[in-house]
C-alpha cells in the first residue's frame, strides 16, 4: 500500500496519522519506508485491538477465534510468516511490558514468556526448513529459550510456592 493509501484508509477510520507518528523526526533519514511502517503498524494495531475485542467478548464461541486466524492466504499472504511476524511482534511487546513492570515477579515471568515467545517464531521457522545451514543454530537457540523459560518460570513458581508455606515468625 502507498503512503496515500494507508492515509485514507487511517482517514476514513478518523484517525490523524502525523499525530500518532509526531515521534519521528522530520529529518529522519529513514523517509517514506519509517512513515509507511508508522501507518502500517497503526492500522495493524487498531485491528488486532477490535480483533482481540470481538474474541474476547465471545471467549466461549471457539469458532469466532478459530476464525480468526484461519490459515486461508489472503492476497500471497503466507501464514507460516504471519506466525513468525505474530510471535516476534509478541516478544517485542513482552519485553515493553517488562520495561515498565516494577512488581516482581513480573520481570522475571515476561521474561520468560519472550523467551518463549522467541522460541516459538524460531520453531515456525523450523518447520518448513529443519535443515540447512542454519538448522543446528536455530534448534540450539530454541532449546536454549525454552530451557531458560522452563527455569525461570520454575524458580518463581518454587520460590512463590516456599513463601506461601513457609511458617510464620
Amino acid at each position: 500500500m502507498t503512503i496515500a493509501q494507508l492515509r485514507a484508509v487511517l482517514a476514513i477510520l478518523h484517525v490523524d496519522p502525523d499525530r500518532v507518528g509526531a515521534h519521528i523526526p522530520p529529518d529522519s533519514d529513514r523517509g517514506q519506508a519509517t512513515q509507511q511502517a508508522v501507518m502500517v503498524g497503526l492500522l495493524h494495531r487498531l485491528a488486532s485491538a477490535e480483533l482481540r475485542r470481538v474474541v474476547t467478548a465471545s471467549a466461549s464461541d471457539r469458532d469466532t477465534a478459530n476464525a480468526a486466524v484461519e490459515s486461508e492466504p489472503v492476497l500471497g499472504d503466507n501464514p507460516a510468516e504471519q506466525a513468525c511476524f505474530d510471535a516476534s511482534l509478541l516478544q517485542l511487546r513482552i519485553g515493553a511490558l517488562a520495561a515498565n513492570t516494577k512488581v516482581d515477579p513480573a520481570p522475571v515471568l515476561l521474561d520468560a514468556a519472550a523467551r518463549a515467545a522467541d522460541a516459538a517464531g524460531v520453531l515456525v521457522r523450523l518447520s518448513r526448513e529443519p535443515h540447512g545451514a542454519d538448522a543446528e543454530s536455530r534448534w540450539q537457540r530454541v532449546l536454549e529459550d525454552l530451557s531458560a523459560a522452563y527455569h525461570l518460570s520454575n524458580d518463581e513458581h518454587v520460590s512463590a510456592a516456599n513463601v506461601m508455606t513457609q511458617p510464620i515468625r
